[in-house]
């Protein structure tokens, strides 16, 4: 298992508690880790992104901590909106898209399965499952998509955007 976790978990983060969800269904769900491996395999399954993690991470937050903080604590799960949302800051444009995970179902953060993800030039990123998907992969990991928007249309969404990725507001 700890293989698993090395391909997709970059080492000096495996302890960070936003991994909990994928490393708890990779150790319960045989199901869920075939579909890994197998997509792991084809190339349609890689590890979240380290560039887009590091510039999360270094993005402005109207909070009392610095976003890495999120990660270290695993405030990502149960916030996948939320979550969609500031990371869709650190990509140039994106769609932000709603509706079930089927591997969700039955979760604390999700009983019924309620899940959302951001569509990015082919790929979905899981900022729950902390994932990288092809979305060629989608239906064989069981993303059933309700609802799509392009969030860079709200002027109120490029306000944020502006904010979170401006250098000079960074706190000290």
């Amino acid at each position: 298992m700890n293989e698993l976790f090395e391909q997709l978990i970059d080492f000096d983060l495996m302890d960070f508690k936003c991994f909990d969800l994928l490393k708890e269904k990779l150790n319960t769900d045989e199901e869920f880790r075939n579909i890994v491996i197998e997509g792991i395999n084809q190339g349609k399954i890689k590890k979240f992104p380290r560039e887009l993690f590091d510039k999360v991470c270094d993005q402005n937050m109207n909070a009392p901590f610095k976003p890495i903080q999120i990660f270290i604590d695993g405030a990502n799960l149960g916030a996948c909106t939320t979550m969609s949302k500031i990371v869709s800051y650190s990509l140039p444009t994106c769609d932000i898209c709603g509706g079930t995970l089927n591997i969700l179902e039955g979760t604390k953060n999700s009983p019924d399965g309620r899940h959302t993800w951001i569509s990015y030039q082919g790929h979905i990123i899981d900022t729950s499952l902390m994932l990288d998907i092809s979305e060629s992969y989608m239906k064989q990991f069981g993303y059933n998509e309700e609802n799509r928007i392009n969030p860079n249309l709200s002027p109120i969404y490029g306000a944020s955007k502006d904010f979170a990725n401006d250098k000079s507001c960074r706190k000290k």
